[in-house]
């Protein structure tokens, strides 16, 4: 995402407004261009792409929109590693070997080559590798020495789409809380709205529902008990995916933006120009979940079926359960709806206590902390909590169920 000094939003009398990038034909012809320079460059080291981008830099575009873009199509790369051998170590033992060769065995009149060649060997190194990739070897841990050995073009047009997106998303990195209208004209879309929320571990409430109309208010990582920064990040790759959605919505983010003393207010609808570069899978299951499934289904196939949940539990007082894993016997006549917490906040906590005693008998909340931090969701929830220290595993699970 695009922060910090590459983030070219504006921000006056507390209102941001990200940068734009107008997709006309000035704009599309220097993307075009910089594009092409990656497709050119394989094999080429960073700093001298790097180099070359310094050529990108006119009166006919901001030089951090250059900037910008060339981080994203960086990112769109393969480099080079250096291989089993880490080169901090390799340096290491290389100059030590050296300052010993030169104090104790280094004979005057010989030539530089043959001293280079005396320290290689007793260094254990090839003399052919050390003469070919010196840079590679021995400071490939710099990046600016690695070479781009793979790049994934991408059309222009969709280059400055992924800008402007960034662009918010640089700004959502910080936000305190927001809130996102939807007029829904089908289930549909209410569904895939809090599969997206579930898919990127958002925590949520639903302020407000209508026939038409929902209201749903999402913490910023403000509000996180650990791994706030981690949190940001998934708020900030929600944006995209709201882009996909069939039906109107507005977004209203408050945001704190380091070094600014003021808040600012960030303001977005589908009528702005945004297209989103996620693809439209209709499909939204967490890489965790999807991983602890196979486990459950690998480790007990004689005994349990596990699957993605697909359901929306209404509660009172516009809550919602949004089960992530369904586990069934063979026979089909148990099964236990799994609910996975990844970030907690006091928020959340007290959320989860709201609603201890509207919760069916199969449902099993699991959430990553410690008993003694979570003791009145302990007392409150009894068996119909799991509360896990490092990972949620297939083992837990399977034990929950047989106790059912």
């Amino acid at each position: 995402m695009l922060s910090g000094p590459l983030n070219l939003s504006r921000f006056r009398n507390g209102i941001a407004t990200p940068f734009f990038l107008e997709i006309d034909k000035k704009n599309l012809a220097i993307t075009a261009n910089l594009v092409e320079l990656f497709e050119n460059s394989v094999e080429r080291k960073r700093f001298e792409i790097d180099d070359e981008i310094k050529s990108f830099y006119t009166e006919k575009i901001n030089p951090k929109v250059i900037q910008g873009m060339a981080k994203i199509l960086f990112k769109r790369g393969d480099f080079s590693d250096f291989g089993n051998d880490d080169p901090a170590t390799v340096r290491k033992n290389l100059f030590s070997v050296s300052a010993h060769y030169w104090k104790q065995k280094a004979k005057s009149g010989t030539a530089l080559d043959d001293h280079k060649q005396s320290v290689l060997i007793s260094a254990g190194i090839e003399q052919k590798q050390a003469y070919d990739e010196t840079d590679s070897w021995l400071f490939g841990d710099i990046s600016n020495n690695q070479k781009l050995i793979a790049f994934k073009p991408i059309q222009a047009e969709k280059l400055i789409h992924r800008f402007n997106i960034e662009q918010v998303q640089g700004l959502l990195l910080h936000c305190e809380n927001l809130e996102l209208n939807l007029t829904m004209k089908k289930e549909k879309a209410f569904r895939q709205v809090m599969q997206m929320l579930k898919f990127y571990q958002l925590m949520f409430e639903v302020v407000e529902a209508g026939e038409n109309q929902i209201t749903l208010k999402i913490d910023g990582p403000a509000s996180i008990l650990e791994n706030a920064k981690t949190y940001g990040m998934e708020i900030a790759n929600f944006f995209p995916a709201i882009l996909l959605l069939d039906s109107s919505w507005q977004l209203t983010a408050k945001l704190k933006i380091p070094r600014r003393h003021r808040k600012f207010k960030l303001e977005l609808s589908d009528q702005h120009a945004y297209k989103t570069f996620y693809r439209k899978t209709g499909i939204w299951n967490h890489e965790k979940v999807l991983n602890l499934i196979d486990r459950v289904n690998e480790k007990y196939v004689d005994q349990l079926v596990a699957e993605t949940g697909n359901l929306l539990i209404p509660l009172s007082g516009n809550r919602y359960l949004i089960p992530d894993i369904i586990l069934k016997d063979k026979e089909g006549q148990k099964t236990l709806q799994v609910e996975w917490f990844h970030y907690m906040s006091e928020t959340r906590i007290k959320q989860i206590g709201r609603i201890a005693g509207e919760l069916p008998e199969n449902y099993l909340i699991a959430i990553k902390g410690k008993k003694s931090h979570l003791k009145k969701l302990v007392n409150r929830l009894g068996n119909q909590l799991l509360v896990f220290s490092k990972d949620l595993t297939a083992p837990a699970l399977f034990k929950r169920f047989d106790s059912l």
